[in-house]
């Protein structure tokens, strides 16, 4: 049977606290508080193939764990969720990456620290076996491809090269380094994005990447580089749409009050995804993610608030 979206990234926990911090900073060194206190699995990879699951699609994940108790917990999330597991390895004497949200000052994203995984974000070898296996697949998906360079220029450069050669349909969600880079950010891309039908990115990401001031100027340059599709993610803002000649902008679609942004993102990435193996034009898989993205950002973390297919098509239906 041939899957419908096969994933690759970086797996994590996200502990999110959220309460209400002093909002003068000469007051925080002093202040001690009650917050709530939630571990969710499994950052922006994970809350994308458990959002992918939930609408009813074939997903497997590759990706690399720690073999200890939040490695684990990270399987077991994901499995619960209808993913498919058997490409995630756990690693030996290792540590699990953490992102840690202090949701305490105002702020429902940021101030955002973590602990760096000790183990490959993902395999960086592949058996011609498990090649097979990863291609099986109407659609590739690899998250979180700026995070770390070892992971650049290798072997998924390789597979996204035979993906295209199969005629599968591929994205890629470039996220961010994590470390200290001058833009242009591309420069790490440039020999993937050929092969890369969608590339996925927020606003901040997108000058970034191209060291350009205009949304519009950044998604020509991209397109420039064989993408064939540039998905710009803004937020409150809605999100635009860039294909050659041609763009769309969608509003955001509110659907109640903002408890945390996390996983807003990686929903939209899910719901577009969604759509393009529907063959559904490009504003209705605008509007499809939006309204996905929207409800995530009512609970606390990525996937909680998530809505059924039967739910976002009910909206759909509302939102014409």
């Amino acid at each position: 049977m041939t899957l419908d979206v096969t994933v690759i990234g970086p797996l994590n926990i996200d502990l999110l606290i959220v309460g209400e911090g002093p909002k003068n900073w000469e007051d925080i060194s002093k202040w001690d508080g009650p917050a709530n206190m939630e571990m969710t699995a499994a950052g922006s990879v994970g809350y994308n193939v458990s959002d992918l699951a939930k609408l009813g699609l074939d997903v497997l994940v590759s990706s690399c764990v720690s073999d200890d108790a939040l490695g684990a917990f990270i399987i077991e999330s994901l499995r619960r969720d209808g993913v498919d597991v058997s490409g995630v390895k756990r690693i030996s004497d290792s540590k699990a990456g953490i992102g840690v949200y202090m949701l305490l000052f105002d702020s429902r994203k940021r101030p955002l620290t973590y602990r760096m995984p000790t183990h490959p974000a993902w395999p960086q070898e592949y058996s011609a076996e498990e090649v097979e296996e990863l291609l099986n697949t109407n659609f590739l998906h690899c998250g979180g491809y700026l995070h770390f360079k070892d992971v650049w220029h290798g072997v998924t450069l390789e597979l996204f090269k035979e993906a295209k050669t199969r005629g599968i349909t591929t994205s890629v969600d470039s996220q961010f380094p994590l470390f200290t880079m001058d833009p242009p950010w591309m420069s790490a891309m440039k020999d993937i994005l050929p092969f890369v039908n969608i590339l996925f990115c927020d606003e901040t990401e997108a000058i970034k990447l191209t060291a350009k001031r205009e949304l519009s100027d950044c998604a020509q340059t991209l397109l420039d580089c064989g993408i064939e599709i540039l998905v710009v993610k803004q937020g409150e803002n809605g999100s635009t749409i860039y294909w050659e000649g041609n763009h769309y902008h969608q509003t955001a679609v509110i659907q109640g009050e903002l408890v945390d942004s996390i996983g807003a993102g990686d929903a939209y990435d899910a719901c577009f995804m969604y759509g393009t193996l529907q063959n559904w034009p490009v504003d209705k898989r605008a509007l499809f993610a939006s309204i996905a993205a929207g409800c995530t950002v009512t609970n606390v973390g990525g996937t909680k608030s998530f809505p059924s297919l039967q739910e976002i098509n009910q909206m759909m239906n509302f939102n014409k």
